[in-house]
């Protein structure tokens, strides 16, 4: 037996294992969670669509918010053509059928740039445990699980089409663009720039390297292709501005209470040493290299590859642009990232001591930080749903069974009235949902905050946290529910035993195999806590300080 063989087969058994083990894990226990889930309770929990632009969508106004992204979430509406209350069993195997079959897209994309069987696996598993691939493949109704799923499948058509010019494949691959682009909003960003960029470096075909010179990457049909591209992401824009922005209301998600300054400083440092230090570190130097050696030094032009440089880093700066930050946010750029960094880290010109030390920052920065928030976000959002649906049912029980002709008054320890109103509506939505009336309990805060802002829903509860801006006292029989979505300190056994002198410990949940969120941004961000005053920790230098985020509920009952 020949042990070339053997090895290639072995890595070829463990990889499948990883990945039948990974998709076995997103449908073990499934469960709505504290999240956007929400949405499902009045829509196919209660046998209607989700339907985010129809004017009986009962929580708010999509358009009015900024945003239009009209395919997102439609994949669920299919299990409702079969249930009036489809289990969430059907939408996380959704989710793991999606898995499997993207990483089979990304083995077929990477193949065109290496034959190395390892990188290949090696950067497949690697990404799918980053936290901006877990958070999306273990949470519902995010977004960019489905944009990087259209984003591949768009990819290995357009690869595929450059080498045979066959109809079919263009077909496919302006549809699967077109999909990415009504699923997220800064989709078309993305595909317009590989687009554009490809026409503009394949303008003059003497540029380019004699790998990208032949007929088929620099003729018409490449650039009737990319033209299709071009003219979907304008299509795109024309619709956004006559449809979503005549109807943008006051507040949009991309509003910000807090200084866009240090808020922007925070989004770099959090993309590039937290989430994505592919992109920030490698991908976006990268491009810029590439655009001063095009540019600049008028080098020979690499049309597909430097498009995907283009591409991806197009996608990720929107993101600078918008100021927000969000872990999940850049994980349809990879699609494009990965097979050029693959390609380009190959080259002689790379193989220089700028680009051997940033990639060793790099893979510091994976191993001591992302890594480890990847497995945290992973296990995190197992247990959340979890926790959350036990705590709700003790409290259905509970109160039921202590006050049969009562309101009872329910505190969210750490949570305000502004920035923590979206935790209580939940709270109220799934409580109602699994029976108990409003008219049988109250959700109240304790905890002072200066930034009040409106609920945005359709709904309006007749709870005391959404009809004054005073806070209350915690009196004898309330509840106080200590939960992940707090942002004080962690609530550690010390802070637990603290509130056992005023309270009842009635109930709590346990996470065994929990990763704890241990890495360097936690220990950078306590240490910092330490020295920041209440002042500049409100100014938004430490919104959150719960670091560990554990997934754990507890519920106490005042003495």
């Amino acid at each position: 037996m020949n042990a070339g063989w053997l090895k290639q087969n072995l890595l070829t058994a463990i990889f499948s294992l990883f990945i039948t083990g990974y998709a076995l894990i997103i449908i073990i226990s499934p469960a709505l969670g504290p999240t956007d889930d929400f949405i499902f309770l009045r829509t196919l929990q209660s046998g209607e669509p989700i339907l985010y632009y129809s004017a009986d969508f009962p929580y708010y106004d999509t358009a009015g918010l900024g945003r239009f992204t009209p395919l997102a979430a439609m994949e669920y509406n299919f299990f409702g053509f079969f249930s009036s209350s489809p289990s969430p069993f059907w939408y996380y195997f959704f989710h793991a059928v999606q898995f499997v079959l993207l990483i089979v897209l990304l083995i077929k994309i990477l193949k065109h740039f290496t034959e190395s069987r390892l990188l290949i696996y090696a950067s497949t598993i690697l990404i799918s445990l980053l936290p901006i691939f877990t958070i999306p493949f273990f949470r519902l109704q995010m977004n960019e699980r489905d944009v990087i799923f259209f984003f591949a499948a768009f990819l290995l058509c357009y690869i595929v089409y450059l080498k045979n010019q066959k109809t079919t494949y263009l077909t496919l691959g302006v549809l699967f663009a077109n999909l990415t682009i009504y699923y997220k909003e800064t989709a078309f960003i993305a595909v317009g720039a590989f687009a554009f960029s490809y026409l503009l470096l394949s303008w003059n075909p003497v540029r380019s390297s004699p790998a990208e010179r032949d007929a088929t990457s620099n003729g018409i049909k490449t650039k009737f292709f990319n033209g299709l591209l071009l003219l979907s992401s304008f299509a795109y824009i024309a619709i956004y501005y006559f449809y979503i922005y005549p109807n943008l209301g006051e507040s949009t998600y991309i509003s910000a209470i807090y200084n866009k300054y240090l808020v922007l400083f925070k989004n770099i440092f959090n993309y590039a040493f937290f989430s994505d230090p592919i992109i920030i570190l490698l991908l976006l130097p990268l491009t810029a290299w590439r655009a001063y050696k095009v540019f600049i030094k008028r080098e020979e032009t690499r049309p597909f590859y430097d498009s995907l440089l283009t591409a991806g880093s197009a996608y990720a700066l929107a993101f600078f642009v918008l100021n927000i930050y969000g872990p999940y946010y850049m994980l349809p750029a990879y699609i494009f990232a990965v097979p050029a960094l693959i390609y380009f880290f190959g080259q002689p010109e790379t193989k220089t001591f700028f680009w051997k030390s940033t990639v060793f920052i790099t893979a510091l920065v994976l191993i001591f930080n992302t890594l480890p928030t990847g497995l945290h976000y992973l296990t995190y959002y197992k247990y959340l749903p979890i926790n959350f649906n036990k705590t709700l049912d003790f409290l259905v029980q509970n109160i039921n069974s202590k006050y049969p002709s009562e309101r009872a008054d329910i505190f969210m320890d750490g949570v305000d009235r502004g920035s923590g109103r979206g935790a209580y509506f939940v709270m109220a939505e799934f409580l109602q949902f699994k029976g108990l009336s409003e008219k049988r309990f109250d959700l109240k805060s304790n905890v002072e905050t200066e930034n009040i802002s409106p609920l945005e829903s359709k709904i309006q509860f007749p709870f005391t946290v959404f009809q004054r801006d005073e806070i209350d006292t915690i009196k004898s029989g309330d509840y106080l529910i200590v939960s992940p979505q707090s942002t004080k300190i962690n609530p550690s056994e010390n802070y637990l035993e603290s509130l056992k002198k005023d309270y009842d410990l009635v109930f709590q949940t346990r996470s065994p195999l929990a990763f704890p969120n241990i890495n360097l941004k936690t220990l950078v961000k306590y240490l910092l806590s330490k020295r920041m005053s209440p002042a500049q920790k409100s100014g938004g230098a430490l919104i959150n300080e719960n670091l560990m985020n554990w997934p754990n509920y507890y519920v106490f009952v005042k003495r």
